[in-house]
């Protein structure tokens, strides 16, 4: 397992090329594979959608944008369907990938603004727990290809990896990262306590445990004083401790730090995931958070390598069990009563959602009725909605 620079122990990653397969091309995919392709231009990129002739494009639209900068990465466009795991682990096994990113969902979450208000409202105050099959489906039918493809490459999911990967996790070919979530809190708690503090931001550094439900709410205007969680904030003079709930941290955040949301906002889910990416690409370790890591539910303080080794790097004083039990107690705010290995609920509250939204019942959901149950949602929300989503 390497760990260190570039040149470490004789080894010049720079001459060593990878092979990354992007799957979802839109809002979150394109952007990443725009940024890395600049980042390590001699490694290849695969872009792979539902249509070829659109991930063609779009691949030529990442090799524009690298030549404006002099760089000359290869960068291929392919196409499957990802409930199809059979073809998709065809393709995984012709392009051989070393890492593999997620950037599909069924369901994107700005879609929920596009519900009427009435269901628009239900769903929001539900939290995303209500959706918790159709989050589950395409991250599944991943993980099967990879098994199916015999493949060893490293699996970064961005839909909803709080609770996904814990849903997949033990399987192999499971999620081993996530992306967003958690990670997207420290930068604006580097730069809220340096202005409180009147420091430089570079000498702030945060370790935070933490759920989606804790990322999603403490930059908003009601902020986050319900939620369980672990923060440590070390700057130069020492070191401040805070276990929620409690605002605290979140309230110099937003007083300090805070930014534009929404889907302008996604721009920092995508500089997250570009930094998962840059460590798996770049011959190098670093400092990061991660939501599922190893298929833990929530996001975590992690050290990770090049090869993917992920190690957790938790706040002075607390566990791995103390851990993952603040981000369980965090999940049911988010709508999620329980997660384990093939196996979801959400909470009353969720399923009461579900069934004024979509118009059915929501069971638990396991691998054997995820797919039977997403795409009869989706069909369902199509049908009352028109929202412009498909399961195929």
């Amino acid at each position: 397992m390497f760990i260190g620079n570039k040149h470490s122990q004789g080894v010049d990653f720079a001459t060593i090329k990878k092979t990354v397969i992007v799957f979802g091309i839109g809002k979150l995919g394109g952007p990443v594979v725009d940024a890395l392709a600049l980042l390590h231009p001699h490694h290849r990129y695969v872009l792979v959608s539902r249509n070829a002739e659109r991930s063609a494009l779009r691949a030529n639209l990442v090799r524009y944008l690298a030549a404006q900068k002099g760089y000359y990465p290869e960068v291929l466009g392919d196409e499957t369907d990802l409930l199809d795991f059979g073809r998709t682990a065809e393709l995984i096994q012709r392009h051989q990938p070393d890492v593999v990113f997620n950037a599909t969902t069924p369901f994107p979450w700005w879609k929920i603004d596009d519900l009427p208000e009435r269901e628009r409202i239900l769903s929001s105050r539900a939290g995303p727990g209500m959706w918790c099959a159709l989050d589950c489906l395409l991250p599944m039918s991943l993980t099967n290809a990879l098994i199916e493809a015999g493949t060893g490459a490293v699996h970064v999911n961005a839909c909803y990896p709080d609770m996904t990967n814990a849903f997949l996790s033990g399987r192999i070919g499971a999620p081993r990262l996530g992306i967003g979530n958690i990670s997207n809190l420290v930068p604006g708690l580097q730069l809220g306590y340096a202005a409180k503090l009147d420091v430089s931001a570079k000498d702030i550094s945060i370790q935070m445990v933490g759920h989606h439900y804790v990322s999603w709410n403490a930059p908003s205007d009601r902020g986050c004083p319900d939620a369980p969680y672990a923060l440590s904030v070390s700057h130069t003079d020492g070191q401040l401790n805070y276990l929620g709930p409690d605002d605290t941290p979140f309230e110099i955040l937003r007083r300090n730090a805070s930014r534009v949301r929404g889907l302008d906002g996604l721009r920092v889910t995508i500089g997250s995931a570009v930094n998962i990416l840059d460590v798996l690409l770049g011959g190098t370790s670093r400092f990061l958070h991660s939501p599922g890591v190893n298929g833990l539910p929530g996001g975590y303080p992690i050290h990770l390598d090049s090869s993917g080794g992920v190690t957790l790097n938790l706040p002075t004083g607390l566990t791995e069990s103390q851990a993952i039990e603040l981000n369980r107690h965090a999940q049911v705010l988010d709508g999620v009563l329980n997660v384990e290995p093939g196996k979801v609920r959400a909470t009353p509250m969720a399923q009461e959602a579900y069934k004024k939204v979509v118009g059915v019942e929501l069971p638990e959901v396991t691998t054997k009725n995820v797919n039977c149950l997403s795409i009869d949602a989706i069909e369902r929300i199509e049908s009352r909605y028109n929202l412009g989503i498909k399961a195929r």
